[in-house]
């Protein structure tokens, strides 16, 4: 069974990322999704001496675009801003020197879309953790559409047997187009692993970008640590 998952470029993503780009056999990144405030497109949560901390990328934003037309904002510099915060949350981390690995393909040039900044984030991410799923953008297959209908579209047009949705998704998916085009929809089902983290005081955050997981448990204790919390959510069921 060819399975593939479709996800929206994140910043800096989280660990459910990771784990449903790793138990696809594609990931089709929707570089064309539209952009919308409040969401994980342009932020993301790290833990901090003061606890859950948001690094948000300012944009450039005029009505309604996708993330290939919406543009950063460099004026405030927030890049060199968030190396800086970043630093000085993770610099006892027993992994902190992959920071600056990360680091230097996320923040190595000026991105223009913010579309390219995720990629860049999702990529950065993907070799870190070893994960060997290949990734096509949407904006190259040339299949228009949108909601659900589209997203059965993109998967008929890679060839997909099978499509890994995340369980956030559960409340809006119309599963009816996949039925008609012979793609099966499974559900992610992921459960947050935890692992020991800085900031004792602030007990366990979970839900944080997986850098925090990276950069306190190393890289292969990281994926391991994702694939025993889907072996567990397995056996749960």
């Amino acid at each position: 069974m060819f399975t593939v998952a479709i996800h929206q470029p994140h910043y800096l993503p989280y660990c459910g990322y990771l784990d449903k780009w790793d138990q696809a056999d594609l990931l089709i990144l929707l570089d064309d999704a539209q952009f919308t405030r409040g969401g994980w497109q342009n932020r993301n949560c790290i833990k901090t001496t003061q606890g859950r901390h948001l690094l948000t990328v300012p944009v450039r934003h005029a009505g309604f675009r996708t993330l290939r037309e919406t543009e950063i904002d460099y004026t405030r510099r927030w890049d060199r801003a968030h190396i800086r915060t970043l630093e000085q949350a993770y610099a006892r981390a027993p992994h902190r020197h992959l920071l600056s690995a990360v680091t230097a393909e996320v923040y190595c040039q000026r991105w223009k879309a913010l579309s390219e900044l995720g990629i860049g984030c999702t990529l950065a991410f993907g070799r870190q953790f070893s994960i060997e799923t290949p990734t096509v953008l949407a904006s190259s297959l040339n299949v228009p559409g949108s909601s659900s209908q589209r997203l059965a579209d993109l998967c008929r047009a890679v060839g997909a047997d099978a499509y890994l949705a995340g369980d956030g998704c559960r409340v809006y998916l119309d599963e009816q187009p996949f039925n008609r085009v012979g793609v099966e929809v499974l559900w992610q089902d992921f459960t947050h692993p935890h692992w020991q983290q800085l900031h004792d005081r602030h007990g366990f955050l979970s839900h944080l970008s997986a850098l925090d997981l990276l950069l306190n448990t190393g890289p292969e204790e990281a994926r391991a640590v994702l694939r025993g919390a889907r072996l567990f959510a397995g056996a749960a069921q």
